[in-house]
């Protein structure tokens, strides 16, 4: 079986036609290098060189030979970078699950600074709730996740990446609107329109869990599957709604913001991975978010 030096020793010859000058860019004698091309002919069956004393040619059959050889060794060459990159995390593929919360505030600039610093690596990106989330983790479908609230799974690691407080929102013709400050108590007489549970947990552990202990009872009368949706409700209708207070970028006509006094909380972001989720490109993220 020829090996790659076998290879690396014929396109020398073939380029140079020249045994010694090939011979001297090999670091062997020509004497070595006739062997080595002897062997080539025998393993492939048929003459590559014409061999003169004064001169050296390739037959028809080397000239196919080199076109082949060179692929070849291109490839090699090929892949061993890919698998150097890959290795050290300068390539490959990242899967990424998020929310809606980390697409509209801190992931966008955070993915634009990692493929700066990282081109080479390819982000999946998956707009996911947190339930599937935490299982295309756990079932390796995913390598990181980005999504509110905590994980118990001890497979898994999370470390928070992002947090705000919330905002009550409401029409800028809600009665509430015209108070100098508002508290938990003033919200009891008015609906909520609010995400999806699996999709808004933070708020519904951190808002609606407040409430129950200061005894407002709350009433959520919408769901919502979008934040565009949540917005309109809330412009058209006395509904309240929450938004983390950097969202107020996404201010829209017939919608204020507002503080709740004695609310607060903050809805907080946590990445999430496995543990023992070995991709380099998975390491780099991690170095480079934290």
């Amino acid at each position: 079986m020829l090996n790659f030096r076998d290879f690396k020793a014929f396109v020398e010859l073939a380029h140079r036609l020249h045994f010694q000058e090939a011979a001297d860019q090999l670091n062997i004698s020509a004497a070595t290098l006739s062997r080595v091309i002897s062997r080539v002919e025998e393993k492939v069956g048929t003459r590559l060189f014409d061999r003169t004393t004064r001169s050296v040619v390739l037959t028809v059959a080397g000239q196919a030979f080199l076109r082949e050889v060179e692929i070849l060794l291109r490839q090699q060459k090929n892949a061993m970078r890919i698998a150097h990159d890959i290795g050290l995390g300068l390539s490959g593929n990242l899967k990424l699950g998020y929310g809606g919360v980390a697409v509209e505030t801190f992931l966008p600039d955070m993915i634009a600074g990692f493929r700066a610093e990282f081109p080479g690596v390819f982000i999946d990106l998956n707009l996911l709730p947190i339930q599937e989330q935490e299982n295309g983790l756990l079932r390796k479908d995913l390598d990181i996740g980005f999504f509110c609230g905590t994980t118990r799974n001890s497979e898994l690691r999370y470390k928070s990446c992002y947090r705000q407080p919330l905002f009550l929102i409401m029409s800028s013709a809600h009665p509430l609107n015209s108070l100098n400050s508002i508290r938990l108590a003033d919200l009891e007489s008015y609906g909520f329109v609010l995400g999806k549970r699996e999709k808004w947990v933070s708020v519904y552990d951190t808002f609606l869990d407040s409430c129950n202990q200061n005894g407002v009872d709350i009433r959520v009368e919408l769901e919502a599957d979008d934040v565009a949706s949540v917005m309109g409700l809330v412009a058209t209708s006395e509904l309240l709604s929450l938004f983390p207070a950097s969202l107020e970028c996404m201010r829209r006509a017939g919608v204020c913001w507002r503080e709740i006094q004695d609310f607060s909380d903050q809805t907080v972001v946590n990445a999430v991975w496995r543990r023992d989720n070995q991709n380099p490109a998975l390491h780099k993220w991690l170095q480079h978010i934290f």
